[in-house]
């Protein structure tokens, strides 16, 4: 295994991955016996931890281990707090457009936060453009016209989030938790 990907230099994302595997195996042992797509808040939170379906489970463990180089080149510290609010952004965004659009189907699976870290990585490395928005778009809308199953809401949401941390995290300039990216 190349020394670089050796879980112990990105700790966190195993973590994640691993709690992501062990939740799909208690859905499936049916020790978790619903999807929690409840109205509350909390229902909101941990839909972002199940997946029903093995592949989708194995696309976001692959898109975490591709983004786990954001840990390795923001230590695990600066990366909990990244996820935090990408959790935390996420979580309410789909909270208040479920509250606002009734209708609103069920998002799971922790593609949102991907959606999330992806754009955060795009926006905070480069100069926010045109071509950059448009990338975005079609990686966020392009698995929803592929998938009728795939859910466009939690990936908007994810890659706004990401936006906007990233927005944010150039504003902040000096403060302790400015990354090693080039702001």
């Amino acid at each position: 295994m190349n020394a670089q990907k050796h879980p112990k230099n990105f700790p966190v994302s195993s973590f994640i991955g691993v709690s992501l595997i062990i939740v799909f195996f208690l859905f499936n042992a049916q020790v978790i016996t619903s999807i929690p797509c409840g109205k509350g808040i909390e229902d909101v939170f941990m839909s972002n931890f199940v997946h029903v379906d093995i592949s989708h489970l194995l696309a976001n463990l692959y898109a975490l281990y591709a983004l786990s180089r954001i840990e390795q080149e923001m230590g695990f510290q600066k990366f909990i707090m990244l996820l935090i609010y990408l959790l935390v952004f996420n979580t309410l965004a789909e909270f208040l457009a479920r509250k606002i659009w009734k209708d609103m189907k069920c998002s799971i699976g922790f593609s949102g936060i991907l959606f999330g870290m992806l754009t955060w990585e795009l926006v905070a490395k480069k100069k926010f453009d045109m071509q950059l928005m448009l990338a975005i778009v079609l990686m966020v809308v392009g698995p929803s016209l592929q998938n009728k199953r795939a859910s466009l809401s939690g990936h908007v949401v994810g890659a706004v989030s990401g936006i906007i941390g990233a927005l944010i995290w150039k504003l902040l300039g000096n403060h302790p938790l400015k990354t090693t990216y080039k702001i």
